[in-house]
């Protein structure tokens, strides 16, 4: 009964302080997934900056800030290679968005806001670049005050879990000082 009950308590506390750990990493990756995303506008602006040099040297197009007004000029000399440039120019304003959505929210939100913005994705670029923070991403114990409050949020989601488990590992019935606990004897 002692070893039964010490396994219980070491289960419990094993996974209460791993969800605590695995928590923790929230602002981490998201710190990871906005580089990323910065990355992606980045190398983004350039090659719509470098297509739209292309098509101005090519197709004679005067120089114009105005994006609309450019797409509109080379959609009349090459309707298909507009139609992919205005959707490079969509993805990278999109991407800007996102980037700029996280990186104006307190750090203690941009976790969940950088979910948000994954869970919400419908083109799938978002989930391709959260794929890769995973498979490049090295944990870190990081003790700023967003990961503390995951953490500690982590460790009373852990000890529910490890609680709810042992529970149902426990017997339904279990004496004690020759009571049944949990059970009305007559």
């Amino acid at each position: 009964m002692l070893i039964a009950t010490w396994l219980l308590r070491t289960i419990r506390l094993a996974l209460a302080l791993g969800i605590a750990l695995l928590a923790m990493q929230a602002p981490a990756i998201t710190r990871e997934y906005q580089a990323a995303l910065l990355q992606l506008v980045r190398s983004s602006d350039q090659e719509i900056a470098q297509r739209k040099t292309s098509a101005q040297r090519f197709y004679r197009i005067s120089p114009t800030e105005d994006e609309s007004r450019f797409l509109a000029q080379l959609r009349t000399v090459e309707p298909s290679n507009a139609e992919t440039l205005a959707a490079s120019v969509e993805r990278a304003h999109s991407l800007h968005g996102s980037y700029e959505e996280i990186e104006q929210a307190p750090q203690l939100v941009r976790p969940i806001i950088a979910a948000k913005d994954i869970a919400g994705d419908e083109g799938g670029a978002r989930r391709q670049i959260i794929r890769t923070v995973f498979d490049r991403f090295v944990p870190q114990l990081d003790l700023s005050f967003a990961a503390v409050v995951y953490g500690l949020a982590g460790l009373f989601v852990g000890s529910l879990i490890g609680e709810l488990l042992t529970a149902a590992l426990l017997p339904r019935r279990r004496l004690a000082g020759g009571v049944a606990v949990g059970r009305r004897v007559e």
